[in-house]
């Protein structure tokens, strides 16, 4: 399987990946590997094989039209050895597999390119990823897991992006650019901008409780998802950042379309965490996930006619029921 990519068709390099993977590689103690491409989104992902021994090979290098400063925290290079600390913390705390970093020839866990460019080797989980035709099979787990990950991610302190009330902010500030940019119209700003304030509202209400907030993937999408012979186990903890347990919750329950299945996320959650989500509280942070896809990647899409047609159909179900309190 191709970690994250359940697709059959075989994505290609080109010549720059091509030459930034050879970099990252001569860092490390290989003679022949056999490399295969998977995806490049905020990283450049690869798998690494060599003498029957699998890894995953990440380098920080988002896709053009793709920027993470919103989310703020540190720098590439401090968000990645952040990232590799809680890799090692939760692969001694978690009861899920996780990706274990591989030091470098110099006995680091991170290798850095010229130019500040961050790269970490990970081991390889084997396991097939869940796809959209069986994910919905799986809510039960999948709240479960989401629980076990905000868990285990206990005491751990490292460098990780913010998904709190500063992030709203910024939020709204760049949702004032797509417009003035036209990627957005005047009535889609005014709306989101009103999304955000009322979720706004709801993080300062969940900031007056004891243990709501934790430390969040963020990011469990089905390609992100492996089923292993021990369980489910997440990969690509890129996005990790320290959040709002509801938020984890309506991030991964926005995955489905149907409403028990989001219900089963939900009380899946509860049953594993011991603490209760608010299901408004849910709905509220899986449409904040679809409002951070909107400011993250509005430079990168805007013109297609499915990021358009998307923000329509938002527009008439999603964010009109929100702001009616449905």
């Amino acid at each position: 399987m191709e970690e994250g990519n359940g697709m059959n068709e075989k994505p290609q390099m080109t010549a720059g990946e091509e030459d930034m993977v050879r970099r990252a590689l001569q860092s490390y103690h290989f003679t022949d590997p056999e490399i295969s491409f998977i995806r490049h989104n905020e990283n450049i992902t690869c798998r690494v094989t060599e003498d029957g021994e699998r890894y995953v090979l990440r380098i920080r290098n988002p896709v053009e039209g793709f920027s993470l400063k919103l989310l703020g925290g540190g720098s590439p290079e401090e968000l990645m050895r952040g990232e590799i600390g809680l890799l090692l913390h939760l692969s001694e705390k978690a009861p899920f597999p996780v990706q274990k970093p591989v030091k470098n020839r110099f006995g680091e866990y991170m290798t850095v390119l010229e130019g500040g460019i961050p790269a970490q080797l990970l081991k390889w989980i084997d396991g097939e990823p869940l796809t959209g035709e069986n994910i919905g099979q799986y809510t039960q787990e999948l709240g479960k897991l989401a629980a076990q990950i905000n868990s285990a991610a206990e005491g751990f302190s490292g460098e990780r992006v913010f998904y709190m009330r500063g992030l709203v902010g910024r939020m709204k500030a760049e949702l004032g650019s797509a417009g003035e940019k036209g990627h957005l119209t005047g009535e889609q700003v005014s709306m989101c901008r009103n999304l955000l304030d009322q979720i706004g509202d709801i993080m300062t209400v969940l900031d007056a409780r004891p243990g709501t907030k934790c430390l969040i993937h963020a990011d469990l999408s089905e390609g992100n998802l492996i089923k292993t012979g021990a369980g489910l186990a997440p990969v690509d903890f890129s996005l990790s950042g320290y959040g709002y347990r509801a938020q984890e919750c309506g991030m991964l329950a926005f995955g489905f379309q149907e409403e028990k299945e989001r219900e089963a996320v939900r009380l899946s959650y509860e049953r594993a965490s011991g603490i209760p989500i608010e299901k408004r509280h849910m709905n509220a942070f899986g449409i904040f996930s679809i409002l951070l896809f909107v400011t993250l990647q509005h430079d990168r899409h805007w013109e297609q006619e499915w990021f358009q047609n998307s923000m329509i159909r938002w527009r008439d179900t999603l964010f009109s029921e929100m702001l009616r309190g449905k």
